[in-house]
């Protein structure tokens, strides 16, 4: 295995690589929530909205699920917009359209944004599955014509759009993807193993900042109603053993909202809307000292 030592090219890493790792036993199925919490993991409190900023360093201000529900949401100071996707119900251009009218709104001076399960309109190979069946699962997705979203990601004029894809800002280098285990056949949902970990493995190493719309095991990924934990373990084990961002932004799971540090690297569920889909969960502020030279 090449960790450890500088690599030529790229590590890709597979999922048998990663069964020696305790957390391998961690499946999604049934895990006792107290069980998986290693003595250096535990959780942050957010940091209030009129502490100062330190100097030489950067605010990000982190957001993902508000589904449409941007109205009432009372947005924070600070130097950079992060959304981990679910800004729409469905990815119609009109929601999408909205959104970019909400972002054009706000003050940052860079807004990053990535897709989430429910940007349907956003997955290319979901949009030609759906033309091609014979019921209609999302008939208001079904019925646009491939000329209103073929390049839908184009409408999202007042943000960066990262698709497995990286962007430096000030001196950052910040990586999104959209990928999260199945669940109920949404976009951008692949079988957990060597699929997720085909896309994981695409993420640089040196990576400051990872968005994905997801959590990793054990990370803000508890869902009370099911009594499991539902996080990707093959992110997991990418963001700790191989990639090792300062910062770890995600949601997806709208009950997982809130803060943990495994010691290292700092794990953000900034889902806005609640189980119930109520916009309520604050904006979520995190400082980075700004990189060397930058």
């Amino acid at each position: 295995m090449a960790h450890g030592i500088p690599s030529q090219g790229k590590v890709t890493v597979t999922v048998d690589e990663y069964s020696s790792n305790p957390t391998q036993a961690f499946t999604h199925y049934n895990i006792n929530q107290s069980r998986f919490q290693p003595p250096h993991v535990h959780m942050v409190d957010p940091i209030p909205y009129d502490t100062p900023k330190p100097t030489g360093h950067t605010r990000f201000v982190c957001v993902s699920d508000t589904h449409s529900r941007t109205d009432g949401i009372q947005m924070p100071y600070g130097d950079i917009l992060l959304h981990t996707g679910d800004f729409t119900e469905l990815g119609l251009p009109s929601e999408v359209k909205k959104f970019n009218d909400w972002l054009g709104s706000l003050p940052y001076e860079y807004k990053i944004v990535i897709a989430g399960n429910h940007e349907l309109t956003f997955d290319k190979e979901f949009m030609a599955d759906l033309v091609k069946q014979d019921y209609y699962r999302f008939p208001s997705v079904s019925k646009l014509k491939p000329e209103d979203f073929d390049n839908v990601q184009s409408l999202l004029t007042n943000s960066i759009y990262l698709q497995d894809s990286e962007v430096t800002v000030k001196g950052f280098r910040i990586y999104g993807a959209p990928w999260t285990p199945w669940f109920n056949g949404w976009g951008f949902n692949l079988p957990r193993g060597q699929s997720l970990l085909d896309k994981w493995n695409l993420i640089p190493e040196g990576i400051d900042i990872l968005m994905t719309h997801g959590p990793p095991l054990g990370f803000r990924d508890w869902v009370p109603k099911e009594l499991q934990r539902v996080g990707c373990v093959e992110l997991l084990n990418t963001v700790q053993r191989r990639v090792r961002p300062k910062l770890h932004v995600f949601g997806g799971i709208h009950e997982g909202y809130g803060i943990m540090t495994d010691g290292y690297t700092t794990y953000v569920n900034a889902s806005t809307c609640t189980v119930s889909f109520q916009p309520t969960n604050p904006p979520i502020i995190f400082d980075l000292p700004n990189p060397q030279g930058s």
